[in-house]
């Protein structure tokens, strides 16, 4: 045999390690422990109790991660300088926004929650979303309050302050507001007010305001004819009063010149939802143009009942101004 033989045979398998197929499988050294799914109900019960706190540790860790995901959301300072997305579906300006973060002496880290209430805090803002971008920015919207009517109070010092109405019968300043956009509003008069300064409260104006919502929002056409809005008969919270009025001025230049005109129309406030419905099938027009009480000027009563009946339903009027 020749050296280069030896060599190849030295490192060539050797055939006694590889007597076999069974001999290859080295699963036939080592016994193996194979676990088969559980044909009887104790099995099974068995099974699912065994797999329990590996699927609880799975959901702790989960909980954990997103109570420290929600606490960087809401307590992470923000400073002043970082970018901000802001929105309104209002007037108030962007900045706005911007003083609220950097109001106060420690405006360079106020978290998103306390921005949050900041903003709240103006009764112009209904509600404000504010939360963090992946960018680092923050991202602040703003539901403004709808404004119905205006209103000037005098306060304790100074002089008259024009204040806008809210649906629900908030006062708010208006920020932002353009001129033509308040002067088109009508104007609240004759009303009462209670308590002082900043927590003076007008009476009536949780009456006023779903009456002038609605009026706007599904009478439109009548809304735009409307001036001012008397309180002088109006009760607030007694409203379901017999005596309790909203009365309502229209504009002069809002009707033709060749029939007498409307000036007034006097709403109750317990039963206003029905009259203003009433008020939308009236053809005004045509009942002034008929109107055979000789004046140049009328009164649409809305709030009078007609008592005849066993169920009292509004019964509207017209008035000539000069027999009232």
């Amino acid at each position: 045999m020749d050296f280069f033989t030896r060599i190849a045979r030295l490192f060539s398998p050797k055939r006694d390690a590889f007597l076999g197929p069974e001999n290859r499988d080295w699963r036939q050294l080592i016994k193996q422990d194979v676990r088969t799914i559980p044909q009887d109900e104790l099995g099974r019960k068995r099974a699912a109790r065994s797999r329990m706190p590996i699927t609880l540790t799975i959901l702790f860790f989960v909980f954990v991660i997103a109570v420290i995901s929600l606490s960087l959301e809401e307590g992470t300072p923000v400073s002043s300088s970082i970018p901000i997305t802001y929105s309104t579906n209002g007037f108030l300006p962007s900045s706005y926004a911007n003083k609220i973060i950097n109001d106060g002496t420690d405006s360079w880290a106020k978290d998103v929650a306390t921005i949050k209430t900041d903003l709240e805090k103006d009764s112009q803002v209904l509600t404000a979303k504010v939360r963090r971008l992946g960018t680092g920015g923050l991202e602040i919207k703003l539901l403004e309050r709808l404004a119905v009517a205006r209103i000037a109070i005098l306060p304790p010092s100074g002089p008259y302050i024009v204040k806008l109405v809210s649906p629900e019968g908030v006062l708010f300043s208006g920020t932002g507001y353009p001129q033509q956009s308040t002067a088109s509003l009508p104007v609240i008069t004759d009303f009462r007010t209670s308590g002082e300064g900043e927590k003076a409260s007008v009476d009536g104006l949780e009456v006023v305001g779903p009456f002038l919502f609605t009026a706007r929002t599904m009478y439109p056409n009548h809304y735009k004819q409307w001036a001012t809005i008397s309180l002088r008969g109006c009760f607030g919270l007694q409203e379901d009063t017999l005596s309790s009025n909203l009365n309502i001025y229209l504009r002069p230049g809002s009707q033709p010149i060749d029939r007498a005109s409307l000036s007034e129309i006097v709403f109750s406030t317990s039963n206003w939802r029905n009259e203003l419905e009433i008020l939308s099938k009236l053809d005004i027009d045509g009942l002034l143009r008929k109107s055979t009480g000789g004046a140049s000027s009328y009164v649409l009563k809305l709030s009078i009942q007609n008592r005849t009946s066993a169920r009292p339903i509004s019964e509207p009027r017209l008035v000539p101004i000069s027999s009232r």
